[in-house]
């Protein structure tokens, strides 16, 4: 609960709540799709708007100059706020009832600083703010120009606003463009619809769902204004040079065609040799034979000279443009048996025959290759002599051909060419101007931007199902680590399950330290009463008849062996039984301390010195009746030959006799074996466990001694458990 419930205050009161604003643009004049002028060659000439990529055209609404443009336009880089209890809210658009000019170019500028707005009246207004650690006010008129030490503003109240009197103070804040253009970009996502197409989906993610949408509104159509922009200019530039080119040939077709009419009057041309173009072919013909036949001799000079310049052995280059079929088989023939003898050298030495035949191959061939080569190159320079003497017939047939003629074809030609030319930039000036005449960009906006319905952050359903997770695991994980790290007995629950000890009963956590007494005039404690149930929960689990001698023991020192057997010592000799209770922890005695007697003589005593009769070590109680104490007696160093002394079977036989009850405090039996010495005189064992003290691993060894029957009829008891509810009792 406390986990949704934070997550329902930080949704409600911290988040801040973000809107996705999608649209969709059409990018006709993209590489993917070619248009007419690209089909009709037009763009070679430069004089035409070739096709954008649509790369390119995504860098351009991306770019900062678009976005510095639009927020400029709109003066986005002013937020109006109003305040709020928990945190403060954005307005924008209708619900600011003033527009305010910045002077961006003033020095003084300070961006970031929250100016308050407090409208007096339809006139006046105050403005507030905290300027270099100082509050500043002051009172101005709609529409003046107020120059202040941190900005030069305008405030001027919209027409539409009549209600002076219910309009709510509000703050802005003027934002630097460049930081606001960084933001805007990073929270901008252009990206094409499809792979093939020229859509372009554009994303904007914004905290005001309606400037969001006039954001991306304005990015779109500032985009088509400079793209309608761009391309007229370019209509106007490329007509104003087309004018100028069409103005210049204009002079020049008029020029060639007097010079035609000048020529053909004075000069009468009436005959021309009809063999004249044949002869220009044929001559022209020759005339390229010899250049080819000039193209294989440098060929066959090159390769005669670097056979015979060679120092380093590499192959030979050229051959594929060489006409003569056995030179260049004898060519690659060469080439492959030196690649032959390359690869061989590599792993042979000088002497190796085969690498000795392959290099006498070489050498033959290169001899081979060069009677060749003269032979060919002799050739080709008798059929080059006369390929030009053929040629130079022509020449001079042609030569015969009246100049006149000539002549006049030159003139025709260069008539013919700007003609053609001054046709192609009459029809691409007719382009121009009608596209200019229709001022319609290339980009056509197919779903105008739209904000979502609903908030994309804080996404409520995710953060609330995290809520709901983090509460389930986080208490669960504390249950865990607390389970994991607790190796303590903490409840009854923990001895019953881990145990088939029977259970004995608990005794609760007692204000009172030490002995508890039945004669005080305030009542009976509750602790006290758990040991009177304690002495009902004996008879019921006892094995024998009289249950006579109790041991009561622990694992550790600390668990309260000593208090349950005071203590119940103590209740039972309250109710009428002879009780004596005996110190037979000889290491650590504290027993008879808790009473306020003396300690020896006792047990140790009674063992050593023969002489002492158990009557001596017994001290009767002063004060509470039918009780007896026998105390340690003097600390002995060899403890352990003291308890298997045959004294120690009189004094208990002795004592039987005597007492109703004898319980016998002995040592932990976790850190000495002394309690097992006593298993043969006892009958019953009560074990003794602490909450939130004994180990749990412990319990292993009160199982094994309640198996093995180390201790007769074991019984487990809990000790310092928390007070229950009582009846009829005094706690104060």
């Amino acid at each position: 609960m406390l986990a949704v419930v934070t997550v329902f205050m930080y949704i409600r009161y911290w988040s801040q709540t973000e809107y996705e604003i999608q649209g969709k643009i059409l990018i006709k004049n993209t590489e993917s799709r070619q248009g007419f002028v690209e089909n009709n060659n037009f763009g070679k000439f430069g004089l035409v708007k070739t096709a954008n990529s649509l790369e390119d055209e995504i860098g351009i609404l991306t770019s900062t100059g678009v976005m510095e443009e639009v927020i400029t336009k709109n003066t986005f880089n002013i937020t109006y706020y109003k305040e709020g209890k928990i945190r403060d809210i954005e307005i924008y658009g209708e619900d600011v009832p003033v527009r305010i000019l910045v002077d961006e170019t003033s020095d003084s500028l300070a961006y970031g600083l929250q100016i308050s707005v407090n409208f007096l009246d339809s006139e006046t207004f105050e403005l507030n703010t905290d300027y270099n650690d100082k509050k500043l006010y002051s009172k101005h008129d709609f529409g003046e120009l107020i120059t202040l030490p941190y900005g030069t503003f305008t405030i001027v109240l919209k027409n539409e606003v009549t209600d002076i009197d219910n309009l709510e103070p509000l703050y802005f804040v003027v934002g630097k463009k460049k930081d606001l253009i960084t933001n805007f970009l990073q929270n901008l996502s252009v990206h094409p619809d499809n792979e093939t197409g020229s859509l372009l989906n554009i994303n904007f993610i914004a905290g005001h769902q309606k400037k969001g949408e006039d954001i991306l509104l304005g990015l779109v159509e500032t985009y088509i204004d400079k793209t309608i922009k761009y391309e007229n200019e370019l209509a106007e530039n490329t007509i104003k040079m087309i004018d100028e080119r069409l103005k210049l040939l204009s002079g020049e077709i008029e020029d060639v065609e007097t010079s035609v009419a000048d020529f053909k009057s004075e000069n009468v041309v009436t005959d021309v040799a009809r063999n004249a173009d044949s002869y220009i072919q044929q001559s022209n013909e020759y005339k390229k034979q010899v250049a080819e036949y000039q193209t294989q001799i440098k060929v066959l000079d090159n390769i005669e000279t670097s056979l015979l310049s060679r120092t380093t052995e590499s192959t030979i280059g050229g051959s594929f443009s060489i006409n003569n079929s056995s030179l260049t088989s004898l060519i690659n023939n060469y080439n492959t048996t030196l690649l032959e003898r390359n690869q061989l050298s590599q792993s042979a030495v000088t002497s190796n025959p085969v690498l000795v035949n392959l290099n006498d191959k070489l050498n033959n061939l290169r001899e081979s290759i060069l009677q060749n080569i003269r032979s060919v190159k002799n050739g080709y320079s008798i059929a080059r002599q006369n390929l030009l003497s053929n040629a130079n017939r022509y020449d001079a047939r042609i030569a015969r051909v009246p100049g006149m003629e000539k002549k006049l074809l030159e003139i025709s030609r260069d008539k013919s060419t700007k003609e053609g030319l001054y046709l192609f930039l009459l029809q691409k000036r007719e382009e121009e101007v009608l596209s200019l005449a229709t001022p319609v960009s290339s980009t056509r906006i197919v779903s105008y931007p739209q904000a979502g319905k609903f908030p994309i952050s804080p996404n409520k359903k995710i953060l609330y199902l995290t809520g709901v997770l983090f509460g389930l695991l986080v208490p669960f994980s504390m249950v865990f680590v607390k389970d994991a790290w607790d190796n303590k007995v903490t409840s009854v629950e923990d001895l019953t399950t881990s145990l088939s000890v029977p259970f004995l009963g608990e005794i609760s956590r007692s204000k009172k330290k030490g002995i508890l007494l039945h004669n005080e005039s305030r009542g009976t404690s509750p602790t006290t009463e758990l040991f009177q149930l304690l002495h009902f929960n004996l008879d019921y689990l006892k094995k024998t008849e009289k249950n006579q001698t109790l041991l009561v023991t622990s694992t550790v020192k600390g668990e309260g062996k000593t208090f349950i057997a005071s203590n119940l010592a103590v209740t039972l000799a309250s109710l009428g039984e002879k009780v004596i209770l005996i110190a037979f922890d000889l290491r650590e005695p504290q027993l008879m301390a808790d009473f306020n007697m003396d300690n020896s003589p006792g047990v140790s005593d009674f063992i050593i010195k023969k002489g002492l009769t158990s009557n001596i070590i017994i001290q009767k109680h002063p004060s509470i009746e039918n009780l007896s104490l026998i105390g340690s007696g003097v600390v002995n160093s060899n403890i352990g030959r003291l308890m298997l002394s045959k004294r120690i079977d009189g004094l208990l036989k002795n004592l039987k006799e005597n007492y109703d009850r004898i319980i016998i405090d002995t040592p932990p039996i976790g850190l000495v074996s002394d309690a097992f010495a006593l298993n043969k005189f006892i009958d019953s064992t009560i074990y003794v466990v602490r909450k939130d003290v004994t180990n749990k691993e412990h319990l292993k060894t009160i199982e094994t001694v309640y198996k093995n029957e180390k201790l007769k009829n074991t019984m487990v008891l809990l000790n310092d458990t928390k007070e229950g509810p009582s009846y009829g009792h005094d706690h104060s």
